[in-house]
């Protein structure tokens, strides 16, 4: 059960580690916000070549050690630790150093983690579905393709371990390109949106099915950039004015 106390720590650690500002703009955004956050959706049993990283990783359950750096690095992951949802993968390097971490959740364990997920999620998970949740790559390993590569590689365990679950589906706010383009690489495509309104502490939401082939916003832009480029001058000089 989700305990106040456990999430008390985990704002102190925060503080400590100088994430006040963070802090500071989660309450804003739940006083009075509008936000938006892309469902995306894989399906596992299809092929999906894993990107090359540029460091060798390997797959494995995230371990008792690991937890210390967990808590150091991302404070605020401690109340999801403790709940001790059973599987968290962690891709590593050769040299055994934590990368990334992911936690992958099935039906069965999504009681665990509803108290420590923002909302609700688009529809109950079957026996067929997981979530994938608290992505994350470690500071020292950023700009290196880790996250498309461990992404696959996670997919491709899940299946190994549990045949019959086929669907994973990831939330990600739509302004955060980065980890947008790293689902996109492992295979992840648009599903759904989920716009969030924050009043007071209150969220309501409202679920979008999108479109098969609907695009990522990131390669909306870059198809408008290549629609503009091939205006006449003087279009582009009105429109600049």
């Amino acid at each position: 059960m989700f305990n106040m106390r456990h999430l008390a720590r985990a704002i102190m650690m925060m503080v400590r580690r100088g994430e006040t500002a963070a802090l500071l703009r989660e309450v804003q955004e739940r006083i009075y916000s509008n936000d938006t956050s892309m469902i995306l959706r894989c399906d596992m049993w299809e092929n999906h070549p894993a990107p090359q990283a540029k460091i060798a990783l390997r797959l494995r359950q995230l371990q008792a050690k690991d937890v210390p750096l967990v808590i150091r690095e991302r404070p605020r992951r401690l109340p999801v630790l403790l709940a001790k949802i059973p599987t968290c993968y962690a891709a590593i390097t050769e040299t055994d150093e934590l990368a990334f971490m992911l936690w992958v959740v099935f039906d069965s364990e999504w009681e665990r983690l509803k108290p420590h997920f923002k909302g609700r999620i688009h529809s109950p998970l079957q026996s067929d579905e997981c979530l994938f949740e608290f992505a994350y790559t470690f500071e020292k390993f950023r700009g290196k393709g880790v996250m498309s590569a461990a992404l696959v590689m996670i997919a491709e365990q899940v299946v190994k371990e549990r045949p019959s679950v086929r669907w994973a589906y990831n939330y990600i706010r739509q302004d955060n390109w980065p980890s947008l383009k790293g689902s996109r690489n492992a295979g992840f495509r648009p599903y759904m949106k989920r716009q969030e309104h924050w009043r007071a502490m209150r969220l309501r939401e409202t679920f979008i099915r999108l479109d098969p082939g609907t695009r990522f916003p990131f390669e909306e832009v870059v198809r408008d950039d290549s629609a503009a480029a091939s205006l006449p001058a003087a279009g582009l000089a009105n429109r600049a004015g």
